[in-house]
């Protein structure tokens, strides 16, 4: 992040953590009007003549159908399909910009980088230069709010409409703009300032995929629900991993996909914990992301859809909390 932008959270009682969470001393409830800071998430640059070619041979979405007022969910992929990180892709100008999980750029920018060959591309993390914002309103409070799902306003600072029930705007901007931007909200708007755990719940709730280390090259898109996220073209040509992506989509083999299901537990939960049919020890779905907001948690697992009506789902924990599926919200 930022040195500047960092010192002004911390002016606004901001304290950052080793998970790259941002906390602040009011820890207000997430509502339908608030705001929160960002550094679990990072900003790649791919720039040069050959940009564009080289990211619609890696990616699986349509580079050539992005425009300035669009944006894709998409992965980035294994030669063997897996999904190494799940990314947003968007246009500026003649150059790309990349937002992926903070801990995965080393990985992705390593892996990018074996593909360049001849190219002339150049592939930066441009993390430090900018900051990055979520916004919750129901209220017309930025210059230019997208109405559908990854549009995006494309300008001095870019506002990308993110999935959820609620109005909810990740902003991505020069750091004088987000100081602007953050005192008009908080101070003349009153918009809640909330953790960025906040946002982690929002994305959750409406079935982002965001990857770890831990979950990098071990699930194919679809199982992610990439594809029904828009992020997979299957028309577009080849791109790394499209041979086993596309077999996939075509015979219909995608016997796995991503849920959310929410839970009430007191027990610590973490990503490696189990999911399991009562009275039954094998597992049947693994944890992608989970996320507590008070007592409830949600959770993303990728999971059979032939297991997605059971009603008995619970954890292979002490407490053996039960897990109920929900629709995303």
């Amino acid at each position: 992040m930022n040195i500047d932008w960092i010192d002004f959270l911390k002016s606004n009682n901001a304290t950052f953590t080793d998970n790259s969470e941002i906390l602040f001393s009011e820890d207000n409830p997430i509502n339908s009007n608030s705001i929160t800071a960002i550094a679990h998430l990072s900003i790649i640059s791919i720039s040069g003549k050959d940009a564009s070619q080289f990211l619609q041979g890696q990616l699986s979405c349509n580079i050539n159908k992005l425009t300035d007022s669009t944006s894709f969910f998409t992965a980035f992929s294994n030669a063997k399909g897996r999904t190494i990180s799940s990314l947003l892709v968007l246009k500026q100008a003649e150059n790309y910009i990349l937002i992926l999980p903070e801990e995965l750029i080393e990985k992705v920018i390593n892996k990018l980088r074996m593909y360049i060959l001849r190219s002339e591309v150049k592939i930066k993390n441009i993390t430090d230069e900018l900051a990055i914002i979520g916004v919750t309103t129901n209220q017309d409070l930025l210059p230019i709010q997208p109405e559908t799902n990854f549009s995006i306003n494309n300008s001095s600072e870019i506002t990308i409409k993110f999935p959820s029930k609620d109005n909810r705007f990740l902003i991505v901007s020069p750091v004088s703009q987000a100081k602007a931007l953050w005192t008009q909200l908080t101070q003349n708007n009153n918009l809640t300032i909330c953790n960025s755990t906040s946002w982690r719940y929002q994305d959750i709730s409406a079935g982002i995929p965001w990857l770890t280390e831990a979950t990098s090259e071990q699930y194919i898109p679809q199982m992610l629900n990439i594809d029904k996220l828009g992020g997979i073209s299957f028309n577009k040509g080849c791109f790394t991993g499209q041979e086993i992506i596309a077999r996939t989509h075509y015979l219909g083999k995608a016997k796995r996909a991503l849920f959310l299901a929410e839970c009430n537990s007191t027990a610590l939960l973490d990503n490696d914990i189990q999911i399991i049919k009562d009275n039954n020890e094998q597992s049947t779905g693994k944890v992608l992301s989970l996320q507590s907001n008070g007592q409830t948690i949600r959770l993303l697992i990728v999971m059979p859809t032939a297991d997605s009506e059971l009603k008995n789902l619970i954890f292979n924990n002490s407490n053996q909390d039960k897990i109920n599926l929900i629709d995303f919200q």
